[in-house]
């Protein structure tokens, strides 16, 4: 039987044959985006709903018709002149994604494998650079992404060596790390040639020359390997046989052998010594003298005692071993706990590397608000003044230009003079200072970072790891990528999974502290205890009022709806948004109705901060520091600080870096500012030893945010007693999110702590998944489930117990609370839950780990199962089978039964779909998103949602997305007055405003100017004051109300 290709299952070049290259390019960003939130194929036709960039669902139909081939029909206005639309692109990406053959979860390098051939297929665009590769394959092609997963879009050259097996070569960063031996663009070559008819003749070739490659498929890769040529010169033939055995594996020592050899066959045209092969060996020649190298500058560092020559500070027995081991591995991070001298010591190693080994010009990057503070301590400690990197592009251009010394600069210019730096600075040595900033390794900051050709690189963070184990992947990749390998190795070595993929825990931590120890430094404070007074952490429960609460469920309950979604689908970034809206309002209601509704005034927070206040400052005399998330909460606290009579100065992010050093100063140095009031702006980097007690108003998300607030005042030259206050609203989901941070808090310890026994850790459940099954039981009928439901029972189709670190449960801490009964029988079920959840999860912690002595690295992945664990070994005897029917003979309630197979029975298992054993536990039950109530214009709902959204996110101090946000906003009511039933896109306001908007009246010029402000900031989010924000909201809130 013939089988017909799939007409809309279309690779890159047939997609460049439906629409124009912009097109393109947006549709698979909408794809990727998640915008395509529905698809469904019947025959010849496709329909798909997809979100445009303003949030709306737009439906889309395909048709193909054998004569016509195919033709699309959308609700957009994009011109038809230009082919499909963008909308319909993203359709058809959306579909190839879901024709992706199924790989089983076992085999990871097959996953792998498989993702990068989809890429190439429709994502890649290929071009040969010689005859001969256009003519035969084999030879030098370019290859170019349609979207980068960067900022900075590159074509990279591939070299086809073999069209039969994986022995090319690509200049690509994924080539050079992922252990594949392969990559997209390679691929992409090879699928454009498999179309080609001839293309079995093309395999059947043997290769004209001898080649040496880098072999990643046998199980002892990476292997340098030898693929004969189909004639061998005679005087090359004995050196070969000399070096490489029949099945062409290099027989003598690397590097040193090899390189002999490759200087011997440099010039011999009859074989090609691969790049792969070639800088496989270099790197480990470099390795070995790296190691020489860092043990005789260590030994030079320790034998000065702790005065360094030139350095104006004596150091710590412990900050001297931290100098030897930045400057003597030249590329390091250095985790040391917050307060106890990274600064320094980051500084005394460039210094000696200046001093000794050539480092000429030293880029530090950092927080906006550290930026003069590092100015200060470099003068400070050596005597040199630093350049502090800032004002206009030509003014930075010309600092840049200033040579050899120390450079400052935040994060956000570092985007915007990449080319500078890396073309006129050429930096020497990088110092990445608060480096949890470049954690998510997709952001544009983390690759502009990975970008800056340093030599030496040193990464500073006393948080590597604030969320999840990911967390320290990006940081390792500036160091060296080969520590933790490709992104995929690294999630199967240390992540335990459900049958879905979902990570429910980690394994194998002691073999990731060995991995990191020689290039990862933590010393806690422990180390300086007897130098640091008593630390003291209390909590203060301070119940929410009424109208708190009802803000409070508010928001939970819209949250939830989203949520619910995210269950079926990933949330579209319109979802996105108004989720992370949500979750935000109930935070801020935690502190204050009024931070929500604008209205109400007072809140028991700020009273009892006051009586705090009254007590420390004024009976006791000692200097306080008030932290909040919130700006706005921050001007409360200063409103209330002034009505006790206390001096007090406020830190936020709109206050310019120049001015914060004066504000520090400030309270130090008078006795009359007794109160430090900030926003997280300040929680990182400053000294505020001189402050005694550090008031928490609310609980951040991020354990390390949490940390870093108290470290201001807790930290080396601090002589009092330290305490540092948390203000909890109870039944609440900021009492949820605390819960959450410790949790993330036992990951930190155990990950980077050289001295952590645990092998073995849990993971909590999501909060949309917590909130997802708290909607579920919200809508329930009576008598079906409900928020206080046992441990015992779980949601149709959901397995029993998940086995590692879920608790059904753990819903009932965020099930909506009303004002009356403010949590209690919610918080009773909530800690029956978690007594039941901490049982079951030390019965399989203790399992797995008992699992991971006894079979070590055999273990390829666990998954669990229903109440158990899938066991994937690299094979499984009888002796396995027996030990482990042994340890699952126990007849209770609380056993954790396991089960073994090897990756081949899985895959076998897997390929039976349905009728699979692993199917059994089918996806977690989903609840139908309640209908909105129609707005009286969709343009007007969609400005009132994306100006709330705004507000929320500005407030939050997240000014891009708000800036989008808001943007949008105004977009849509200036679409409305005009009479349009779309919104101009950003791109296009400025030619309608002032071809249609401003002729026809629609605008005035006032608001005409408001819209065009909006968009000119918005291009420079990053770097917009405050001072400028706050106007443009005001003035923004009113044009869309008397709009509405």
């Amino acid at each position: 039987m013939t089988h017909l290709p799939d007409p809309f299952l279309l690779d890159s070049e047939a997609l460049a044959a439906l629409a124009d290259p912009a097109r393109v390019r947006a549709g698979l960003r909408a794809c990727n985006e998640h915008r395509v939130t529905s698809l469904d194929r019947a025959g010849d036709q496709c329909w798909a709903e997809v979100e445009d960039a303003d949030g709306e669902k737009l439906a889309v139909e395909l048709v193909f018709d054998p004569a016509d081939g195919l033709r699309h029909g959308c609700e957009c206005d994009e011109d038809p002149a230009g082919g499909l639309c963008s909308h319909a692109i993203a359709a058809l990406f959306a579909y190839a994604k879901e024709q992706q053959e199924p790989v089983p979860l076992a085999d990871a390098a097959r996953a792998a494998l498989a993702e990068r051939l989809t890429k190439a297929r429709a994502e890649v665009r290929v071009q040969p650079l010689t005859a001969a590769a256009e003519r035969d394959g084999v030879g030098l092609w370019s290859a170019r992404s349609l979207q980068t997963s960067g900022p900075f879009p590159t074509s990279y050259r591939v070299h086809i060596r073999s069209l039969v097996q994986r022995a090319n070569h690509c200049t690509c960063p994924d080539f050079a790390t992922n252990q594949l031996g392969t990559c997209k663009h390679i691929e992409a070559v090879l699928h454009r040639l498999g179309k080609r008819r001839d293309f079995p003749a093309l395999q059947a070739r043997p290769p004209a020359r001898a080649y040496v490659f880098l072999d990643w498929e046998g199980d002892d890769a990476p292997v340098l390997r030898l693929h004969r040529g189909a004639e061998t010169p005679v005087d090359l033939a004995p050196l070969l046989t000399e070096h490489f055995g029949a099945d062409g594996r290099f027989l003598h020592r690397v590097p040193d052998d090899f390189l002999r050899l490759a200087e011997r066959l440099r010039d011999h045209s009859a074989i090609d010594l691969g790049e792969d092969a070639l800088g496989h060996a270099r790197r480990l020649a470099e390795d070995a003298a790296q190691a020489q190298r860092a043990a005789a500058i260590a030994e030079q560092i320790r034998a000065s005692a702790g005065r360094l020559p030139d350095l104006r500070a004596r150091l710590y027995p412990y900050q001297v071993e931290g100098v030897a081991f930045l400057a003597g591995r030249g590329r390091a991070l250095l985790a040391d706990d917050m307060g106890l001298g990274k600064t320094l010591q980051a500084i005394a190693a460039s210094w000696w590397l200046h001093r000794h080994d050539g480092v000429e010009r030293v880029l530090v990057v950092c927080p906006a608000s550290l930026k003069f503070q590092w100015a200060r301590e470099i003068e400070r400690f050596t005597g040199a003044n630093a350049q502090v990197v800032q004002g206009p592009a030509a003014d930075r251009g010309v600092q840049y230009r200033r040579g050899s010394g120390f450079y400052v600069v935040n994060y956000e210019l570092l985007l915007r003079d990449l080319a500078l730096i890396n073309e006129v600075l050429c930096p020497d040595l990088l110092i990445l200072d608060e480096a949890q900033r470049i954690k998510n390794w997709r952001t544009k900051s983390a690759a502009a970072v990975k970008r800056i050709g340093a030599r030496y690189a040193f990464v500073l963070t006393g948080t590597p790891l604030e969320n999840r184990l990911e967390d320290l992947y990006s940081l390792l990749q500036v160091i060296d990528a080969r520590v933790l390998g490709p992104l995929w190795r690294y999630l199967v070595d240390f992540h335990i999974t459900d049958e879905r993929g979902k990570v429910l825990g980690y394994r194998n931590l002691s073999a990731l502290r060995r991995r990191l120890a020689p290039v990862m430094l933590r010393r806690d404070r422990a180390l300086v205890s007897d130098q640091l007074p008593e630390r003291i952490v209390t909590r203060l429960d301070v119940p929410m009022s009424a109208k708190q609460f009802e803000l409070h469920d508010e928001a939970l309950s819209t949250a939830a709806q989203i949520a619910a979604i995210m269950r079926r689908r990933p949330l579209t970034p319109g979802e996105q948004n108004r989720m992370m809206a949500a979750l935000q309002r109930a935070r801020m209601a935690c502190n204050a109705a009024g931070l929500v509704d604008k209205e109400t005034l007072g809140a028991p927070k700020l009273d009892e901060l006051a009586t705090i206040l009254e007590e420390v400052c004024r009976l006791s005399g000692l200097k306080a520091v008030v932290f909040s998330q919130w700006e706005r909460m921050t001007e409360l606290v200063e409103q209330r600080v002034r009505a006790l009579g206390l001096g007090a100065v406020r830190l936020h992010g709109g206050v310019p870096s120049a001015r914060r050093g004066a504000l520090i100063d400030r309270f130090r140095e008078d006795a009359a500012t007794q109160v430090f009031i900030s926003t997280d702006a300040g929680a990182v980097g400053l000294n505020l030893q001189n402050a005694a007690v550090l008031i928490n108003l609310d609980i951040p998300w991020n354990p390390a945010v949490l940390e870093q607030r108290i470290a201001r005042i807790h930290r080396l030259g601090q002589r009092q007693k330290v305490q540092a206050i948390l203000l909890v609203a109870p039944a609440s989901y900021e009492e949820r999110v605390l819960a959450l941070v410790e949790g993330k808090r036992h990951l930190f310890d155990n990950v980077v702590d050289a001295d952590a026994t645990e092998d073995v850790l849990s993971i909590s459940r999501g909060l949309a998944e917590v909130l997802a099954a708290d909607l579920a039981n919200h809508d329930a009928p009576d008598g079906e489930t409900g928020a206080t439901a046992g441990a015992g029972d779980s949601a149709a189709g959901e397995p029993v117990g998940d086995v590692v670190g879920r608790a059904e449960t753990e819903a009932t801490a965020l099930a909506p609370t009303s004002a009356g009964a403010p949590g209690a029988s919610a918080a009773a079920a909530a800690r029956t839950g978690v007594d039941e959840k901490a049982t079951r999860d030390a019965l399989v912690r203790a399992r797995v780990g008992a699992l991971q002595a006894r079979f070590g690295e055999r273990i390829e992945r666990i998954l669990a199962q229903g109440r158990g664990l899938l066991v994937v070994l690299d094979r499984v005897d009888a002796a396995d089978d027996a030990a482990s029917s042994v340890d699952s003979a126990v007849d209770s309630d609380e056993a954790v039964p396991v089960a073994l197979v090897d990756r081949r029975t899985l895959a076998a298992l897997n390929r039976l779909g349905a009728d699979s054993p692993l199917a059994a536990a089918t996806a977690l039950p989903s609840s139908a998103t309640p209908t909105e109530q129609p707005a009286k214009h969709r343009l007007a709902r969609r400005a009132r949602e994306h100006l709330s959204a705004a507000r929320l996110l500005l407030q939050q101090g997240c000014t891009g997305t708000g800036l989008e946000l808001l943007c949008s906003a105004l977009l849509a009511t200036a679409a409305r007055r005009a009479g349009r039933d779309t919104s101009p896109t950003p791109a296009e306001a400025g030619i309608w405003v002032y071809a249609e908007a401003l002729p026809t009246g629609a605008l005035s010029a006032e608001q005409a100017t408001l819209l065009l402000r909006a968009l000119a900031l918005a291009q420079g989010a990053d770097a917009v004051p405050a001072a400028l924000l706050e106007p443009l909201l005001a003035e923004a809130v009113d044009f869309i109300a008397v709009a509405s």
